[in-house]
């Protein structure tokens, strides 16, 4: 799988914008392409579009329409993988004042639904806010595990929204029987939609834990999934509990996992967040990426396209050199706003492109 190329219209701060990966449309694209810029030229914007292309949602936009210049009614990312050409097209919900859907999937042409655009392409997102994947909140860890699942199994995507949505009608609910408003039992077709969606989400999530990576590390790492068990048991016995919180209180939302390393001094497993040095959950989070890397490609069959955005100045030189290992072995798209880090790249790297913004 070769991306050949990235067309921004009306995408954050471009009004448009043509890269091309490979110094031509006939030429293979380029292994590795180093975007290089100062802050606020539109770097993690690129980054963000081609994850957008593969997972069909922003990992920093809280609202679709976030990702839309301003004052432009619609925005238009598109690009080429192999011989597939994929767009999604955004809106704000209205085009020439009518009310239209907010976002627009496209393969070769032809609209599709989400779930039939998503596994054409896929990308691995390192960014600096990843280095605090190991010591961050629960919800960051989640949002890690959600990103790769709904894309490598679409329905498990599917499972996390109608989740997502029937919990928060349950908890609005479960506000209006605490003060009285309506009986217990309108909980129940919400918690049955909890129960079914949330034994699903953690079965995947089960199994994707279980195929993590066992790739040689400085550190022997290994993960421990700590879920907040669905069952129809643990329902009953937090019904009033939930009631007297005014929210539901178990299931899948509260799910968490730990990183442990081994430790040389006593072949203990160590929680790294807790006992670990800064450099050790740096390592961790490599190991995190690294395993995310062989998930996609075991399961999809696909080489992921690495974007790293703006993630080598954030390394010391032995964890730099780590992520320039996988920069030789795949496609990538890296963003730096320092011309060293490029230099360095351009003399450990063949085939390497390098673009100004």
């Amino acid at each position: 799988m070769s991306v050949h190329g990235l067309v921004l219209q009306h995408f954050r701060c471009h009004k448009q914008l043509n890269l091309k990966f490979g110094a031509s449309a006939f030429e293979a694209a380029a292994q590795v392409t180093v975007v290089v810029g100062n802050n606020a030229v539109g770097k993690t914007s690129v980054i963000e579009a081609l994850s957008l292309l593969s997972t069909g949602e922003s990992f920093r936009a809280e609202r679709d329409e976030d990702m839309i210049a301003f004052g432009q009614e619609l925005a238009r990312v598109k690009t080429k993988v192999g011989e597939d050409e994929l767009e999604v097209v955004l809106t704000r919900g209205v085009l020439q004042g009518k009310a239209v859907q907010r976002k627009h999937y496209f393969v070769n042409g032809t609209r599709r639904r989400k779930k039939d655009f998503l596994g054409h392409f896929t990308t691995v997102v390192f960014r600096p806010e990843d280095m605090r994947l190991i010591e961050g909140s629960p919800t960051r860890r989640r949002q890690f595990i959600d990103t790769i699942l709904a894309v490598v199994h679409p329905h498990y995507g599917t499972s996390l929204t109608t989740y997502e949505n029937a919990l928060k009608r349950r908890n609005k609910l479960i506000d209006q029987v605490r003060d009285g408003n309506m009986p217990k039992t309108v909980l129940n077709y919400w918690t049955q939609l909890l129960l079914k969606h949330g034994q699903l989400i953690q079965e995947h999530r089960r199994q994707f834990f279980s195929q993590f990576s066992t790739a040689e590390f400085p550190l022997q790492f290994r993960v421990e999934y700590v879920p907040s068990v669905v069952s129809e048991e643990r329902f009953l016995q937090y019904a009033e509990k939930e009631i007297a919180a005014g929210h539901t209180l178990i299931g899948s939302h509260k799910d968490d996992f730990l990183v442990n390393f081994l430790s040389t001094a006593n072949d203990d497993w160590i929680d790294v967040s807790q006992f670990g040095s800064r450099g050790q959950q740096r390592l961790a989070v490599l190991w995190l990426k690294l395993s995310e890397l062989q998930y996609v490609e075991q399961h999809m069959g696909l080489r992921p396209l690495l974007l790293l955005d703006d993630i080598l100045s954030e390394l010391d030189r032995e964890h730099r050199k780590q992520v320039e290992e996988l920069l030789n072995e795949r496609q990538a798209v890296v963003t730096t706003t320092e011309d060293s880090v490029a230099e360095d790249l351009r003399q450990r790297i063949p085939n390497l492109q390098l673009i100004q913004l």
